[in-house]
């Protein structure tokens, strides 16, 4: 195995051993923020993160990974590449590279998009203390977004609803239904929580310690599961008026779609880690964005989710089915092959050195 395949893993944990090796040998400064439980092998579960550039630095550029689990596969295979190739040596003055490694350690080491509570990471980044976004669609679909079993008659019902839904709403109030994010469903997909989960507190300690000094900031969190094979969306949650899409527009181009106006393979999303890094550093000129990668047909994505939501309010990993809904899902957020893995090393790699080249506009 040779160029950027080489450096993606099978297992969390052989993607933190990799990410952790890298970081040393590259010379970063490296810290653990360790999980209160434990992988399926006993294995420790932990963001970490690696530094390059000095701790006042005040532009910072910040690469993530694993926000939604799973999806940690593809986004650890890209920071171990970068780590190993030396993107972060000889930065500019005042410039700092930040890599947050397995933002949800529990759902990439389990396989599952989610956190140990079943929410939805990147729906949780908003004011708990205030009245939750509000999903009709999802309510009135809940029984079939979330089918009680995975039996062919069932799976086809549900299919005929959600697409009886489409063809009399349109296309994008079923996606908006179906992944917008809810919050009056615990046991169902799309969970966003209601109280701030571990990571979003960890992510919002760690900015605060890595990039509080910071004047600048650009975050690039790496997406997986929307679009075409290996096509690369920078995602924008800021309306085409915000300064944010302006500047993601001259550094990035054409692939930068924003949320608000329906452009994005994405829908709108309440409580986003966007939300996140703007409320963690108010005053600070801060461009945040998820770079999504597409893998393999939504239908097969919508259905890997059921099924891994479906597993774990029926035994988890005891279940007879766990081994065989735990590869389904992965394999619905990460190609493993080789092809895909350079198409999307290569693009991250572009659109983070336009990155650097943006702070010191």
């Amino acid at each position: 195995m040779s160029g950027a395949a080489q450096y993606f893993s099978q297992s969390y944990g052989e993607a933190r051993q990799r990410f952790l090796g890298a970081a040393k040998a590259a010379g970063a400064t490296v810290n653990h923020h360790v999980h209160p439980l434990t992988g399926p092998s006993g294995e420790t579960l932990a963001t970490d993160v690696a530094r390059f550039g000095p701790r006042d630095a005040t532009r910072v550029l910040g690469i993530g990974s694993g926000t939604h689990g799973v999806e940690g596969y593809c986004g650890s295979g890209i920071q171990t590449a970068f780590l190993t190739e030396g993107f972060a040596k000889d930065l500019p003055a005042g410039t700092a590279v930040v890599f947050i490694h397995a933002i949800n350690p529990y759902g990439f080491a389990w396989n599952r998009r989610v956190n140990e509570d079943n929410v939805d990471l990147n729906r949780n980044f908003l004011d708990h203390s205030k009245p939750h976004p509000e999903n009709p669609g999802y309510e009135e679909l809940a029984d079939a977004i979330n089918p009680p079993d995975l039996s062919p008659e069932t799976m086809a019902a549900s299919r005929a609803r959600l697409k009886a839904y489409a063809d009399e709403h349109g296309a994008a109030a079923m996606q908006h239904a179906l992944s917008a994010g809810q919050y009056t469903h615990a046991n169902g997909v799309q969970y966003g929580g209601r109280e701030p989960v571990w990571s979003n507190r960890t992510l919002r300690r760690i900015i605060r310690e890595e990039m509080g000094n910071a004047e600048r900031v650009i975050f690039v969190d790496i997406h997986t599961g929307l679009g075409a094979r290996g096509a690369g969306e920078m995602i924008c949650v800021e309306p085409e008026t915000s300064g944010a899409y302006e500047r993601m527009r001259r550094w990035w181009g054409d692939i930068v779609h924003s949320t608000v106006g329906g452009a994005s393979v994405s829908s709108h999303v309440p409580g986003s880690i966007p939300v996140c890094f703007t409320e963690e550093l108010k005053g600070r000129e801060v461009t945040s964005g998820g770079l999504e990668f597409g893998t393999v047909p939504i239908r097969e994505v919508t259905v890997a989710l059921q099924s891994d939501n479906w597993l774990h309010q029926n035994g988890g990993a005891a279940n007879p089915h766990a081994a065989e809904i735990g590869r389904l899902i992965r394999d619905a957020f990460y190609v493993d092959a080789d092809d895909w893995k350079e198409m999307v090393t290569a693009q991250t790699r572009d659109i983070c050195r336009a990155a650097l080249r943006g702070l010191q506009d």
